[in-house]
């Protein structure tokens, strides 16, 4: 069979209707210092409206659907991307104040702050002359 009547017999199907697929895995820098631990997620295509931060005892999730940018008149015939939402969790551990976690998106990058409760944070002790 030649190139083109596989091309032409691709542009004639109808496209699958397949299961939705998984979500995609954002890839995420982590950063700490003495104060907080920052989650760095690069999630291109989603919009600050469409990010979803949640704490659930002690697992952080990060979800972020993907914008739809093919018009409603457009009928698709192929496509390679899978994926239509990004999800990644983690284990927050004790040492992370829960109540003042913070999220910024900007520029398809999510910033997660994750401060350190109070107890944990390296501190200076100062020495007296006895």
């Amino acid at each position: 069979m030649s190139d083109i009547a596989v091309k032409q017999e691709t542009a004639e199907r109808e496209p699958r209707q397949a299961a939705a697929p998984a979500p995609l895995v954002p890839p995420v820098d982590v950063y700490e210092d003495h104060d907080a631990i920052t989650l760095m997620a690069d999630m291109p295509g989603v919009a600050k409206d469409d990010v979803d931060v949640r704490i659930d005892k002690d697992v952080l999730t990060l979800r972020g659907r993907i914008g739809d940018y093919v018009p409603e008149e457009a009928r698709p015939l192929y496509a390679e991307f899978s994926g239509r939402e990004y999800a990644r969790s983690f284990t927050v551990g004790p040492e992370i104040d829960v109540d003042r976690i913070e999220a910024k998106m900007e520029a398809g990058v999510l910033r997660v702050t994750l401060p350190k409760v109070e107890a944990v944070k390296p501190r200076r002790i100062e020495v007296r002359a006895a």
